[in-house]
C-alpha cells in the first residue's frame, strides 16, 4: 500500500488513514491519561495530540522501507515522538527540560518579567564604554550612593541574569568580581540604590545554581546550543568537577561569564530586515516586532535601526511593491497562510473562495463555487504567494495565489477530524520521496501559467543574463552561439523550458532585447503584434 502511496494511487492512501487514524487517537490518549489535566481542556489537548500524532505518521511514510522492517513498528516510533514534542509545549510551555506534571507531583510555574535600566535614575551610568575584551576593567564609584537595603535571593538571582543579559555577549565577557560591581550600578540606576551588595561568596553561589539550572549537566559537544549561560572552562565541566570535587589539585575558578543571547548579530541583521520589508505586517506591527527584538539583545548589539533609546526604524522608509496598501490585505494573507501551512503539514485538504479586484480597489468574489483543493506546497513567485495541490473532482494539478482566497479553512468530515489530501502521480507530491524543485517549477510555468511547458529558444547578448536569470532563475541553458544581421554583433541562443502561451507576452514585454528563435512561437507573436497594432493605429478621442 505504501508503495502505491507514493506513486499516487489514492485509495491506497485513503485505506492507510482510515485504518490508523484510530490507532493515532488511541497512543494520544495513553500518553494524556498520565497526566492531571482539568476535564474541559482534555479533549482539546487530545486533538493536538492527535494532529501531531498523524504529523509523525505521514513522516513514517515518506522515509518508510518496506525491506527493513515493520511499518507499524516504525510508524509508531514517529507517532510517539511527536505526540512527545507536542505534550511538552502543552504541559511545559516555559520550555523546561524536565516536566512537573506527573500526577501528585505538580508544581506551579512562574514567569519571569523583563525588566531594564531607567536611564531617568538619578545614578545613571555608562556601562558599554570598555575595552574591546568586554567590561573586565570598568571602574566603579560607589562613595555617594544612598543605601536603601538589601534584596532577598529571588530577586538577586533575576538581577544578576538581567545584568549578564545586557552588558555580557560572546565578545564581551566579565568576571566574578566586576559583576559585583555591575550588579551594583544596576541597582543604582533602576532602585536608586547603592547599598553594598552581597557578599563574593553570595554572588558566586547564586551565578552557580543559575549556572545548573540553564545549562545542560554535562557538556557532550553536540549540546552546545543549549547552553544559556557560559563561562570559561564551560566545555571542560569546571562547575561539575569544582561541586563534586573530581579531577587533581585544586579545582580551577568559575569566571569569564557571558549571557548566551536569543540571535546573534547576524541573525538580528537578518530578521529585522525581514520584518522591514514584509508585505503582511502593518507598520505599527513593525515597529513593535522590530523593537522587541532589540530587546533580546546585549547593549553591545548595533543597527541603523536602533540609536539605543528608540527606533529610529520609519516604515515608510522602506517601500515594497504593495507600500501603502490596505493593511487587511496583508492580515487576511497571513491568516491564509497560516491556515494552509497547517494543512500542509497535517496532509489535509483546504476549501475557499477566490476572489478578484473591482474598480474600487476592493475584492469580490470571481463565482459562488467553492474550491477545494488538497494543498501540497507553498511557494512565491514575484511578489505573490500561491498555493499548489490537487484540485477536487479534478486530477490536474493547480495553483491559486493566496492572496486572492477568501474563507480558507481546513476542509472536515462529520466527525469534525480533517480530510486527509487526495495522492497522485504529480512529480511534487509531498508524500512520495522523488524529488522536486519548486524553482523549476516556477520557470516552466512563466507568470504560473497552466500550459504545458516546452524548450524554447531565445536570442540575447551575453549582457542580458541577468533577465533571463530574473525570470528562470538557475533553470536555463546556452546552447549556441550567432552571428547578428549586422555580421559584427555575437549573440547567444539559450534554452529554458517553460509556457508557450506566456513566453509570448514576455518577449513583448522586452522587445527587442531578445528574440524568440521557435517559429511556432514566433508566428504567435506576430499575431499578438496584429492585434496590438489594430487597437493603437487609431488616436483615441
Amino acid at each position: 500500500l505504501i508503495t502505491k502511496i507514493k506513486a499516487g494511487d489514492n485509495a491506497a492512501w485513503e485505506s492507510v488513514c482510515e485504518n490508523f487514524a484510530r490507532y493515532i487517537h488511541e497512543r494520544a490518549w495513553n500518553r494524556l491519561r498520565k497526566f492531571t489535566v482539568p476535564q474541559e481542556k482534555r479533549k482539546d489537548m487530545e486533538e493536538d495530540l492527535y494532529m501531531a500524532g498523524w504529523q509523525g505518521f505521514v513522516s513514517a511514510i515518506k522515509g518508510f522501507d518496506p525491506e527493513k522492517g515493520r511499518f507499524l513498528t516504525y510508524a509508531t516510533y514517529y507517532i510517539d515522538g511527536e505526540i512527545s514534542k507536542e505534550l511538552d509545549i502543552l504541559l511545559n510551555p516555559l520550555g523546561l527540560t524536565e516536566r512537573p506534571k506527573y500526577k501528585d507531583h505538580q508544581k506551579s510555574e512562574t514567569s519571569v518579567s523583563k525588566i531594564s535600566l531607567d536611564e531617568s535614575a538619578e545614578y545613571e551610568a555608562d556601562i558599554t564604554q570598555t575595552d574591546e575584551q568586554g567590561v573586565e576593567d570598568a571602574v566603579f564609584d560607589f562613595s555617594d550612593a544612598p543605601n536603601r537595603g538589601k534584596y532577598n535571593a529571588e530577586r538577586r538571582t533575576l538581577q544578576l541574569l538581567e545584568v549578564l543579559r545586557m552588558v555580557t555577549d560572546e565578545a564581551h565577557t566579565v568576571s566574578k568580581d566586576k559583576l559585583v560591581g555591575l550588579l551594583r550600578l544596576y541597582r543604582m540606576a533602576k532602585y536608586d540604590n547603592g547599598a553594598p551588595t552581597e557578599s563574593p561568596t553570595t554572588i558566586a553561589t547564586t551565578l552557580e545554581s543559575i549556572l545548573e539550572e540553564l545549562n545542560p549537566p554535562e557538556y557532550s559537544g553536540d549540546n552546545d546550543d543549549e547552553y544559556r549561560l557560559k563561562y570559561k572552562g564551560y566545555k571542560e565541566d569546571r562547575l561539575k568537577k569544582k561541586k563534586t570535587k573530581t579531577g587533581t589539585g585544586k579545582a580551577a575558578d568559575i569566571t569569564g561569564f557571558y549571557y548566551v543571547h536569543i540571535f546573534d548579530d547576524e541573525q538580528m541583521d537578518k530578521l529585522i530586515q525581514l520584518i522591514s520589508f514584509s508585505d503582511m505586517i502593518s507598520e505599527a506591527e513593525k515597529t513593535a516586532l522590530i523593537g522587541k527584538l532589540i530587546a533580546t539583545a546585549s547593549e553591545y548589539y548595533k543597527t541603523p535601526f536602533w540609536d539605543g533609546t528608540k527606533l529610529k526604524f520609519n516604515p515608510r522608509a522602506i517601500h515594497t511593491r504593495l507600500s501603502g496598501a490596505d493593511e487587511a490585505d496583508g492580515i487576511r494573507l497571513s491568516q491564509n497562510l497560516k491556515v494552509i501551512q497547517d494543512a500542509v503539514n497535517n496532509m489535509a485538504q483546504i476549501r475557499f473562495y477566490f476572489n478578484r479586484y473591482t474598480a474600487e480597489q476592493g475584492m469580490t468574489p470571481s463565482s459562488e463555487y467553492l474550491h477545494e483543493l488538497s494543498p501540497y506546497h507553498l511557494v512565491c513567485y514575484h511578489d505573490n504567494y500561491y498555493c499548489i495541490g490537487l484540485k477536487k473532482d479534478d486530477k490536474r494539478i493547480w495553483h491559486y495565489r493566496i492572496d486572492l482566497m477568501s474563507d480558507v479553512e481546513i476542509v472536515r468530515d462529520e466527525t469534525g477530524e480533517p480530510v486527509p489530501i487526495e495522492v497522485s502521480a504529480f512529480a511534487g507530491l509531498p508524500i512520495a520521496n522523488a524529488a522536486w524543485n519548486p524553482g523549476e517549477y516556477m520557470a516552466e510555468h512563466l507568470n504560473m501559467a497552466y500550459d504545458e511547458p516546452q524548450d524554447i529558444r531565445i536570442r540575447i547578448r551575453s549582457t542580458d543574463y541577468t533577465i533571463i536569470h530574473d525570470w528562470f532563475g538557475e533553470h536555463y541553458e546556452k546552447v549556441d552561439e550567432v552571428i547578428g544581421l549586422d555580421g559584427e554583433m555575437r549573440y547567444d541562443i539559450v534554452k529554458v523550458r517553460t509556457s508557450p502561451s506566456m513566453i509570448v507576452h514576455w518577449a513583448l514585454q522586452y522587445g527587442s532585447r531578445v528574440e524568440i528563435m521557435d517559429e511556432e512561437i514566433r508566428e504567435k507573436i506576430r499575431e499578438e503584434m496584429k492585434r496590438i497594432q489594430k487597437i493603437y493605429e487609431k488616436a483615441r478621442p
